[in-house]
């Protein structure tokens, strides 16, 4: 049976939670990351080969069947924010099932929200050691089916996370219809290293969990040889198109695996990151107490963080042969994978066979060429041309249903805390009067800028009906992020002005802007903006961020 709960004391919890973690002064940075292949390939289970399930890969684009850490030097860009990081993460992706036919789950943003946590209690970098060349690591059993107490903590901390009902389980949650703002699920990876390499016969076995936030004394004997960063990843999904397709008491997901459960939900890791960079950041980089951006001195210095455009566009061709849902639903899961409920764990099925094939590697090397979309998922494939798909998703245009509306442009409106030049509209009508653009500022994200008020991450969010959203509550301030976010707040916390770095167009009003990754178009009755420090998380990362 999984442990399912309803959250109704939300916002009581998560300020006692928030003033725990500020007490304790974690050291920690995330950025947002969009996948840069999913295919049937792991090269550390499968090397060389075909893997057992399909992945959502992130980061560099010189992924591949064979890897190692000059593998991932070779990468011409990451789909990471941070430009030294050429590191890969993959984990399986997830479908829905219904009527023997199986859809791919769109992703939606953050996608792949990853945290590196490394120092404690005003210690920042307090023996921690950046990971070694070639280092590779797994988190979470796939062939799990029910929790076998390695999913608490000391251990993975797994949950799945159904946003708008607040609905959260170890494993795939029931008790819901609709996930208006996301099914998310979210892991940790073991930071105690016992000096061994890598074994995919005993995947886990050269890691283990800390049992105390301290250093390395935090590790257990015999895994004392170093202790790395703590890597948390948030994997985020938009259900939005199977909305009453599915009652309350169903559970319609699946992984790739086979998996109904969510309990064999499992993240890869295997290092690319420049020599010396993270270990220098580790010293110095207080990003997750004072708000540091980390293009500073202190973090990763200037030039190391991209736009959320070039990430996007970082891509890499398919190295598979193979349909995994992006023409359409599938009558079965790519590989040999019929779904298994446990609880027992899963057995690998005997007397498999598939046409697939991994694709000899071009000897142009990886690409960056921007691909075709199916249901708001990016794919690439040198053999079989993807079409653009037909489906509803969350990326689609939707006319805004609010009063809120364009008003002319004001005069004299440009703040010193940041232009308005690039905001549009420049200003919107509300019921208390005309809100300025202030401009485009900085979300520090963990913990966020603005939202004290509330969160909307709905479908049809535009600058125009976030404003009318804010207004109706007495909100100080309005803020659009991402295409398709939208926060209200008071007070501006963590932040400093980023002219330029709004350019997303909204999901409900494509003429209109809405922010950008990670930066939010602020406006507010005066157009102005002054700014405040706070401490506060994200629901699925109070957990990781407050433990050892």
């Amino acid at each position: 049976m999984r442990s399912t709960s309803i959250n109704v004391k939300a916002i009581a919890c998560l300020a006692a939670w928030a003033a725990s973690v500020s007490a304790q002064r974690d050291y920690y940075f995330n950025f947002g990351s969009p996948s840069v292949v999913m295919e049937r390939l792991d090269p550390m289970i499968n090397p060389g080969g075909l893997s057992g399930h399909v992945h959502s890969v992130v980061g560099g684009n010189a992924f591949g069947a064979t890897m190692d850490f000059a593998t991932t030097q070779s990468s011409t860009c990451t789909s990471v924010d941070l430009i030294p990081d050429k590191s890969n993460y993959w984990m399986p992706n997830l479908y829905f099932h219904k009527n023997g036919k199986f859809t791919l789950v769109p992703e939606r943003s953050p996608k792949h929200k990853i945290y590196y946590k490394y120092g404690d209690r005003g210690s920042p970098g307090k023996d921690r050691s950046e990971f070694p060349k070639g280092f590779r690591m797994m988190a979470g059993k796939a062939n799990l089916r029910s929790d076998d107490g390695s999913l608490g903590s000391p251990g993975s901390q797994l949950e799945w996370y159904c946003h708008g009902p607040e609905v959260k389980s170890t494993g795939i949650p029931k008790g819901f219809t609709s996930c208006p703002y996301g099914l998310a699920v979210a892991m940790r990876f073991p930071s105690c290293w016992n000096g061994q390499d890598f074994n995919k016969d005993q995947p886990l076995a050269h890691m283990s969990y800390p049992t105390t936030g301290l250093g390395i004394d935090g590790c257990p004997a015999g895994f004392q040889k170093a202790r790395f960063p703590e890597i948390f990843i948030e994997y985020w999904h938009d259900v939005s198109q199977f909305d009453g397709q599915y009652g309350a008491n169903e559970s319609p997901f699946v992984l790739s695996s086979g998996d109904p459960t969510g309990y064999g939900f499992h993240m890869d890791f295997l290092n690319g990151w420049q020599e010396g960079v993270l270990a220098k950041a580790m010293k110095t980089c207080n990003a997750g107490n004072t708000g540091y951006r980390l293009d500073t001195p202190e973090c990763f210095g200037a030039g190391s963080v991209q736009d959320g455009n070039a990430k996007e566009a970082c891509k890499k061709k398919s190295s598979v042969n193979e349909d995994i849902g992006l023409n359409g639903p599938l009558s079965q899961l790519p590989g040999c994978n019929p779904i298994q409920a446990g609880p027992g764990l899963a057995t690998a099925p005997a007397n498999c066979a598939g046409g697939a094939a991994v694709k000899p590697i071009s000897a142009s090397g990886p690409s960056s060429a921007t691909t075709a979309t199916t249901a708001g998922l990016a794919q690439t494939t040198t053999s079989v041309p993807v079409p653009v798909g037909t489906q509803k998703t969350s990326s689609s245009p939707v006319t805004p249903t609010t009063s809120a509306k364009v008003g002319p442009t004001p005069t004299n409106t440009v703040p010193p805390s940041g232009g308005s030049s690039e905001m549009s509209p420049p200003s919107v009508n509300s019921t208390s009067g005309v809100w300025k653009g202030a401009g485009c500022f900085l979300d520090a994200v963990n913990p966020r800028s603005l939202g004290s008020r509330s969160e909307w991450w709905g479908q049809k969010i535009s600058s125009s009906n976030c404003v009318e959203r804010c207004d109706s509550i007495r909100a100080k301030y309005a803020g659009t992020e991402n295409g398709g976010q939208c926060f209200c707040g008071n007070e501006l916390r963590n932040s400093v002005s980023r002219p330029g770095k709004c350019t997303s167009k909204c999901v409900g009003d494509e003429s209109e802007i809405c922010g950008g990754s990670g930066h939010l178009s602020i406006y507010s009755l005066d157009g102005l903006v002054s700014m405040k420090k706070r401490r506060t998380h994200h629901r699925h990362s109070r957990h990781f961020l407050a433990s050892v």
